[in-house]
């Protein structure tokens, strides 16, 4: 009987390769391949590339690269750019997994007769009656299933995360076994086209953007309290470069790119209950007439706060909060949990202190 055939996606880092590695070891037949993304990238560059495809000769499996540069710049980073400008702040990283990664892999696979795509998230799979969940990774610390929430239900057979059961450091120990080059590499880190971090001026070279629009700083009452040097400068939840003259310490509250108004209040003012989601995906059925007690992730590195899901329709959603969650931030991601079990989420629309 012929081994399944598997495509393992390769970053160049340490967690896809010990997944190549243990896909291997399970009898798939495998068939390595990478994205190409964006030049200059912390993700999938040149040395990664080549790292990948020295892994891919040691395990003696197929390695292929990809070229989806411009899919990527199209559905990534122009939306990443069109959500600062609307006055959002943009997870570039859910938003490829949503949009790109997964299906194009899969649909790679598919053509090369592999139903099946494993990757280096720290996420785990669990075969129930209702289905597929996917659950938190096993290591706290490295937990990736936020960035997983908005992949089809349908596609969670067909995935494999061999890594999510384990921690990193054994991860890191079974590379070192297999002498693996990438062993001892260094984890990516924030926006892999941003590669300094600084996405002010990467609006600026990328986008041509004019971040210095003077417009109103008001309080939450709408009076005018100063000035602003452009609403592209700042992030709900910032307190520097908002200007003396207060006898107690200014934050963002809100930024309105259309009035180009930033609002700004005290810390007391930043904490909200509300949060309303639109886009959800949710990774089993749910119901819409019943409210849904969660735990939820307002951004990757947050605490899971809990709260009640309440279903609307057309795709969106409402989360009361139990406790005021600091700086609740349009354009990034709510995501839910039962336990261990991801339900699912959606883009945050906007939050409020009902009265």
């Amino acid at each position: 009987m012929a081994a399944p055939k598997a495509l393992v996606a390769l970053s160049g880092g340490v967690d896809s390769a010990v997944a190549a590695i243990l896909m291997q070891e399970q009898g798939y037949d495998l068939m390595g391949v990478t994205l190409r993304l964006w030049p200059k990238s912390r993700c999938c560059d040149e040395k990664d590339i080549e790292d990948a495809a020295e892994v891919c000769a040691r395990l003696q499996i197929p390695y292929q690269v990809l070229d989806y540069r411009e899919s990527f710049r199209q559905q990534i980073v122009d939306a990443f750019v069109a959500e600062y400008q609307a006055g959002r702040t943009p997870n570039p990283c859910a938003r490829c997994n949503q949009f790109l990664k997964f299906d194009a892999l899969l649909e790679e696979g598919k053509k090369r007769g592999a139903n099946i795509l494993a990757t280096g998230h720290y996420a785990r799979l669990l075969e129930m009656e209702s289905g597929t969940a996917l659950l938190r990774g096993e290591d706290a610390s490295k937990d990736q299933s936020y960035f997983l929430f908005a992949l089809g239900a349908g596609l969670l057979p067909q995935l494999r995360f061999p890594v999510g059961a384990m921690h990193k450091d054994a991860v890191r120990a079974l590379a070192r076994k297999h002498a693996l080059p990438v062993a001892t590499k260094q984890d990516s880190q924030d926006i892999c086209f941003v590669p300094d971090g600084d996405y002010r001026r990467f609006l600026v070279d990328y986008a041509g953007l004019d971040l210095e629009q003077e417009g109103e700083m008001v309080d939450s009452s709408g009076q005018v309290i100063g000035h602003h040097s452009g609403v592209l400068n700042f992030t709900v939840g910032q307190r520097k470069g908002l200007g003396g003259g207060s006898g107690q310490p200014r934050y963002v509250l809100a930024l309105d790119p259309v009035r180009n108004q930033v609002r700004v209040g005290s810390e007391k003012e930043l904490y909200q209950t509300r949060a309303y989601l639109q886009d959800c995906n949710w990774l089993m059925p749910l119901d819409i007439s019943q409210e849904h007690p969660v735990t939820v992730k307002l951004r990757y590195r947050s605490r899971p706060e809990p709260g009640v899901l309440c279903l609307k329709d057309h795709g969106r959603a409402e989360i009361r909060f139990h406790e005021g969650q600091r700086a609740i931030t349009p354009g990034q991601a709510a995501v839910c949990y039962v336990g261990e079990r991801l339900l699912g989420g959606g883009w945050i629309r906007t939050a409020e202190n009902p009265a």
